[in-house]
């Protein structure tokens, strides 16, 4: 891994490592989900307020529901549990894509989610991200008085320009602003763990109404889309992380 300089402003840090999620248009929705299926592309299921986290594949689409295969399933893993709300995350060459789901359905290592009635498309990355093969949850540590849990979606490594998203549950209590800094532990299924720092560059909700988020009164639940950046204090760190990862990652 090559070690970049941390000469960039903040500014140039993020625009680097993270552009903003747009809506996609209803009419174009099918050829996304269609391009999921055709392309055998991974993705990422975060299911709702229980800490659970799957890669599947696109195996069937219809007009109300779109069925998925599990991967790396293991004997002895917890079932993929129906009910309540999925956040999918897929990735393409040079953009990553989202929608809200409910879990509707599930047998063995096939489930059923109903068809999305809005997608968030993240286009334009300048610098390559990578899924996971594996889940890694990730506890960031805001500060003495909050501490907040979520599931890592995709991974930068690009030296002092590494970052992570990470998607957690919010039930409309939490707020987050960017530029704020804590301690991040990365922890896989094994119980290996990373301890490191993170500085948040990027917050979104999403959340499965369909209405402006100005329009809704009370509490706002869905999922938050955290965008971190690594702030390491020497290579030797960022090599940490390199070997932390080291088979964790989809090739692309």
């Amino acid at each position: 891994m090559q070690i970049m300089p941390d000469s960039l402003s903040v500014e140039e840090r993020a625009e680097l490592l993270f552009s903003a999620w747009d809506s996609v248009a209803e009419s174009n929705i099918p050829d996304l989900l269609f391009a999921l299926r055709s392309n055998g592309t991974s993705i990422s299921l975060f299911k709702d307020q229980i800490q659970q986290m799957f890669t599947a594949q696109v195996t069937h689409l219809t007009a109300q529901s779109i069925q998925l295969a599990l991967q790396n399933v293991r004997p002895g893993d917890q079932s993929f549990q129906t009910g309540g709300k999925v956040l999918c995350i897929g990735y393409g060459k040079d953009y990553s894509m989202g929608f809200m789901a409910d879990a509707t359905a599930a047998d063995g290592n096939t489930t059923h989610i109903s068809y999305p009635k809005a997608v968030h498309l993240r286009k334009g990355r300048m610098h390559e991200r990578f899924a996971l093969k594996v889940p890694i949850s990730a506890q960031w540590n805001k500060d003495a008085q909050e501490v907040v849990f979520g599931d890592v979606m995709d991974i930068s490594l690009g030296g002092f320009l590494g970052g992570m998203n990470v998607a957690t549950f919010n039930d409309g209590t939490r707020t987050f602003r960017r530029g704020e800094i804590g301690q991040v532990i990365l922890t896989k299924p094994d119980g290996q763990q990373w301890l490191g720092s993170a500085e948040l560059r990027h917050s979104n909700l999403i959340t499965s109404d369909n209405r402006p988020l100005d329009d809704i009164i009370g509490p706002i639940k869905g999922f938050s889309l955290l965008g971190f950046a690594f702030i390491f204090d020497g290579s030797e760190k960022a090599l940490s992380l390199e070997q932390f990862l080291d088979g964790t990652l989809e090739s692309t």
